[in-house]
């Protein structure tokens, strides 16, 4: 009968007590783009909101660019083919700790196609500085 007893109080003491690896801690996505974020063009601030994109343009098989709510435009190498662009309806950005983007960090493209959402592989993330924009919109010859 004891033995039984044991089993059900570390059972029932399992489900109401939280799990040894939390510690209190949450990510805090708002502070991460605060001192991240987009804004003025800084190197050190390249991060954006993966799920507030203002634009989306697809160049070739794995090259996207996105532009954020704030203006700052982001190029995405993906890790393969993703054909869902192709049919997708919304396109959001998926870093792995959470919305919040950040070159370096691995992240995940989640097109929003009429069959469902489909994920697609982001091999790097790149914010676009003005030299880099300028030598986007410059005419070829």
């Amino acid at each position: 009968m004891k033995p039984v007893l044991f089993f059900a109080a570390a059972a029932l003491l399992s489900v109401t007590t939280p799990a040894a690896a939390d510690n209190g801690q949450r990510f805090d996505e708002g502070a991460q783009l605060r001192a991240y974020g987009p804004g003025s063009w800084r190197p050190e601030a390249q991060c954006f909101r993966g799920k507030s994109i203002a634009g989306v343009t697809r160049a070739g098989e794995r090259t996207v660019y996105v532009q954020s709510k704030a203006g700052a435009i982001y190029r995405l190498e993906l890790a393969g083919d993703c054909g869902a662009l192709d049919q997708a309806r919304k396109v959001t950005v998926r870093g792995d700790g959470g919305f919040a983007v950040c070159p370096g960090t691995a992240a995940d493209l989640v097109a929003q196609t009429p069959a469902g959402a489909k994920q697609c592989r982001v091999a790097e993330v790149r914010r676009m500085g003005p030299s880099d924009l300028a030598a986007l919109s410059a005419p070829r010859r």
